[in-house]
């Protein structure tokens, strides 16, 4: 009867197992220089690729696809401290299809084909497509992995939040920052040069280059901080950044460099994230 029953609990775990793997939703991506292009279905019978881009609030598409699509008004466009920067069209998107995952009635924005990064893409798809789900991505594997499987507070855990933007506090140095992190960012870690006062750096930091923003140009300079960088329990010691100047960055910024060297998971629904070493 013993043998029995430990059969039968084997048996279950292995069936709760199965089950809780097969819940994971997978989708492959290929990398555009700093960019993630996924595959999604507007249609029956084509695919086209899209950026997923954690800088992003919602669903991006180019203006010659979008009208295609029933108009149903205008968003507010704004920058990234929330101020008011125009309105665009929104369109109904009847269905939308990533492998096994279909979502449907969800709104897209048109946007200038000028405005997209790569020329492979039709638009891009944001955080806010979808909230509700952990969201993992795996560099190492070329995918983000869906699910409804939730992280728990920890040590480990960071808060965040993706209303617009995912954006979380870090410390540098003991002194707690907000920070953007950016999959589609070009850099590793970018810090406003302006804030001197917070940063200390192990030498004169050297001009890298010049940047361009709607907001306008900025200059980047390369240099290695001089302590430590805390997200959560994570630390980076003495870590190569990037200084950027212009008034209107306002966080720091984490990069595709930082997130290609981590598994990083966000669940949407909890608004929790770890990270962890590759």
């Amino acid at each position: 009867m013993k043998n029995l029953v430990t059969s039968l609990l084997f048996f279950v775990i292995i069936v709760n197992s199965y089950a809780q793997k097969s819940k994971l939703i997978e989708i492959p991506f290929t990398m555009d220089r700093n960019l993630i292009l996924i595959k999604a279905y507007l249609d029956k019978n084509k695919s086209s690729s899209f950026i997923f881009d954690t800088g992003t609030e919602g669903i991006m598409l180019m203006d010659s696809v979008a009208n295609s699509y029933k108009s149903i008004g205008t968003d507010t466009i704004v920058n990234q401290k929330g101020e008011f920067q125009g309105t665009l069209d929104k369109v109904l998107l009847p269905k939308l299809k990533f492998g096994k995952l279909t979502l449907t009635k969800k709104t897209g924005i048109k946007m200038p084909r000028e405005m997209l990064l790569s020329k492979k893409a039709i638009g891009i798809i944001g955080m806010q497509t979808f909230v509700g789900y952990t969201i993992t991505l795996d560099y190492k594997r070329s995918k983000l992995i869906l699910s409804r499987h939730s992280l728990v507070a920890n040590p480990n855990a960071i808060p965040i939040t993706v209303d617009r933007l995912l954006e979380g506090k870090i410390k540098i140095n003991e002194k707690e920052v907000l920070t953007h992190f950016d999959c589609g960012g070009a850099g590793y870690i970018s810090i406003p040069k302006r804030w001197d006062s917070i940063y200390k750096l192990k030498s004169e930091p050297v001009l890298a280059g010049k940047g361009m923003t709607p907001m306008g140009e900025f200059e980047v300079y390369k240099a290695d901080l001089e302590g430590k960088i805390e997200i959560g329990n994570y630390v980076l010691e003495n870590p190569k950044v990037a200084l950027i100047t212009g008034d209107y960055f306002y966080s720091v910024n984490l990069g595709y460099g930082f997130f290609k060297e981590h598994l990083i998971t966000i669940d949407t629904k909890n608004k929790l994230m770890e990270i962890k070493k590759i």
